[in-house]
């Protein structure tokens, strides 16, 4: 099973701004496991562990994407590192000895889906709203996360979509799902 030691040697293999960033991601984590119920501990490892497969060149992505039979489409063929870091991630992990609910929680951290997990929402909202991200909208984000994680995630997939929209890209199914998802569970469709 990895633990936070062998978490922390995989971020000696990372660039010390993306290792950085795992560690706040994993502080947030916590914080929001603690705040709604979430495995603190699993939580702790997979803030520490999101990014590990970041830094991979597409074509290692695309090809371990294949090698673990994560489906890949046009969107993941023209953005493989922005979508297929966290589903590889999981999988290679969950090979090394990663329980099934945190590597869920990784391979979903950037996009998201439906029927997530409290430790998959927090994770998704610690990899969005950690204090090293500065964008406009991050602070209405955080101030959510204080009383609700789903309206919190709700706002954050939002924003996430119409950044993507105004980019012109793709839309990954997962996103629009959880937003959906949420949005009616909120009452808001």
């Amino acid at each position: 099973m990895i633990g936070v030691a062998e978490a922390e040697a995989r971020l000696a293999g990372m660039s010390e701004k993306r290792a950085a960033h795992a560690r706040r991601v994993a502080a947030v984590c916590v914080e929001l496991a603690k705040r709604f119920g979430a495995d603190v501990e699993a939580a702790r490892l997979a803030g520490l562990l999101h990014d590990v497969c970041r830094e991979w060149p597409p074509e290692a992505l695309l090809a371990a994407a294949v090698r673990h039979g994560i489906p890949v489409g046009p969107l993941e063929c023209a953005q493989p590192v922005a979508l297929l870091h966290g589903p590889v991630a999981a999988a290679e992990l969950a090979a090394a000895g990663l329980d099934d609910a945190t590597a869920r929680a990784i391979a979903l951290h950037t996009v998201g889906g439906a029927g997530m997990t409290t430790l998959e929402k927090c994770l998704y909202l610690a990899d969005f709203s950690e204090p090293g991200r500065e964008f406009p909208g991050a602070a209405t984000v955080r101030l959510l996360a204080q009383t609700s994680l789903d309206d919190a995630v709700a706002e954050a997939a939002r924003m996430s979509l119409a950044s993507v929209l105004h980019k012109g890209r793709g839309i990954a199914l997962g996103g629009v799902e959880l937003y959906n998802e949420l949005n009616d569970r909120l009452g808001r469709l």
